[in-house]
């Protein structure tokens, strides 16, 4: 009787393993910014607007995205980019209009490669758009929490009337939005199907060569 328990005991782990790769979670994207109530609502043209941060943990950016005053989108499509503090742009990418973007609260996302970014590393987010712009903790007010895994430095802004590094500020611990972005941590990410697949497979193995050496006892 041995031999079949440990057989029904193989299958039982392997169908195990398929069934939690069935149930398995999407990848949790986390917001950098999310807001509960928007600051003062104002043009954004011609401002670049944004934040200086530093992530607390090395992460990987999956989305950029840039503020609506509504969940229609933006009248016209946005640029959205990341910078090292010496000016260089490190990522960007255009936010469509309307409803093709991915509209998630109050800001309009466009997927990228994800783009990883260094613990304690400074960088400067920022988008340019000709909609409506608003803020967080800034003298324009808005209520809303930044993301616990990064520290935001201060508010950063372009008068350059085209999209253009980000590079003054208001002296404000807070953002002008501007821009945010999506991303993932190692905690937050769960293990591809195609993972899971090969240690299902690893699992029967070491199974079945149980079974095998019972048979041959």
């Amino acid at each position: 009787m041995r031999p079949i328990m440990v057989k029904a005991a193989a299958l039982s782990l392997v169908t195990a393993v398929a069934i939690g790769m069935s149930t398995l979670p999407a990848r949790a994207d986390q917001a950098a910014v999310n807001l509960t109530t928007p600051g003062e609502i104002y043009s954004g043209a011609p401002y670049t607007l944004g934040f200086e941060f530093a992530p607390n943990v090395n992460m990987s950016i999956t989305s950029l995205g840039t503020f609506v005053d509504t969940g229609d989108g933006l009248a016209s499509a946005g640029t959205v980019g990341i910078w090292d503090t010496s000016g260089d742009l490190l990522l960007s990418v255009t936010v469509p209009a309307g409803s093709a973007a991915n509209i998630q609260g109050d800001f309009a996302y466009q997927a990228v490669t994800p783009f990883a970014l260094t613990a304690g590393t400074d960088y400067i987010i920022g988008s340019y758009d000709t909609g409506d712009a608003s803020s967080l903790d800034t003298d324009q007010l808005g209520s809303g929490t930044f993301n616990p895994n990064i520290t935001v430095i201060s508010d950063e802004y372009s008068e350059t009337e085209s999209f253009s590094f980000p590079n003054k500020n208001d002296g404000f611990m807070g953002a002008w939005l501007g821009g945010n972005f999506l991303f993932t941590t190692s905690s937050s990410t769960v293990p591809e199907p195609g993972t899971l697949a090969l240690l299902a497979l690893g699992l029967a193995g070491v199974a079945l060569t149980l079974i095998r050496r019972r048979r041959m006892r």
